[in-house]
């Protein structure tokens, strides 16, 4: 393990778990995506399944970035930054989508966005660019 990537895995392992308890890459950001799109845009059983399924990956995202900053910790830097990726990329697409959905509905707050969840996601995407493949 190079220092550099001992840092690096605590930066994401803390980015992780601010991501599991915040919840803002979890369940209940597309949840309410998904309630979105239902009142919205549309309503049918594969769009069901579809958000059945992000649900499910979002609920593992900050799993999904612990595991990962533990392999680049490890030096197994492709799968960790696959897995903080996936942790993360959903997080991501999650926020855009709220910040749009709050926008809409005429909500939109920036204190919001500087929560635990989102101070998760920003440290999760700084740790997939800072790390390089030795």
């Amino acid at each position: 393990m190079t220092k550099n990537n001992n840092g690096i895995m605590v930066i994401a392992i803390i980015a992780g778990l601010l991501l599991l308890i915040s919840g803002i890459s979890g369940v209940a950001t597309w949840e309410t995506i998904q309630d979105f799109v239902k009142t919205y845009v549309i309503e049918n059983y594969f769009i069901e399944i579809i958000f059945a399924i992000l649900i499910f990956i979002a609920s593992l995202g900050g799993i999904s970035v612990i595991i990962g900053g533990i392999l680049i910790g490890k030096n197994k830097i492709t799968s960790g930054k696959f897995l903080i990726m996936l942790g993360s990329g959903l997080g991501l697409i999650g926020l855009i989508f709220s910040i749009i959905v709050a926008i809409f509905e005429g909500s939109l707050t920036l204190g919001s966005y500087f929560s635990i969840g989102g101070i998760g996601l920003i440290l999760s995407i700084i740790v997939r660019i800072l790390v390089k493949k030795d």
